[in-house]
């Protein structure tokens, strides 16, 4: 766990350090954010990803809520990977800071249990078991 509580203001100017240094060239403009997100989640500062998708939601690339939905997606592809090099914990916590921040109408439920009409009729389907 990182020893340090960087402000506001330092994570902002981290994010634009990391944006202005990153090898936009060679690797294209969007995928500093990844380079950052997973040295914040994997340095112990897990709850510095919801300031870096706030960060990125006030560009205008994400005014829509399916460009929103597409950038979380790519976040928690990136905590999902890694999982295998810090464990679960970390990205879990990433998980849920972004979560904690994300407007009701970004949260994308295509791949949850809510998207499940069998998990939504569960209770008409044990009510028929009992019966």
């Amino acid at each position: 766990m990182s020893l340090t509580n960087p402000t506001k203001e330092e994570t902002l100017a981290l994010f634009a350090s990391i944006e202005q240094h990153f090898p936009a060239k060679t690797l294209g403009n969007d995928k500093w954010y990844i380079l950052a997100l997973a040295a914040i989640v994997g340095g112990g500062h897990p709850e510095l990803a919801a300031d870096l998708y706030l960060h990125l939601i006030s560009r205008s690339e994400y005014t829509t809520p399916d460009a929103r939905k597409a950038l979380v997606r790519r976040l928690r592809e990136v905590l999902v990977k890694l999982v295998s090099v810090v464990g679960v914990p970390k990205p879990i916590d990433a998980v849920f800071s972004i979560a904690g921040v994300e407007r009701e109408e970004d949260k994308d439920y295509s791949f949850s249990r809510y998207s499940n009409p069998t998990v939504l009729d569960l209770p008409r389907i044990v009510t028929d078991l009992i019966q």
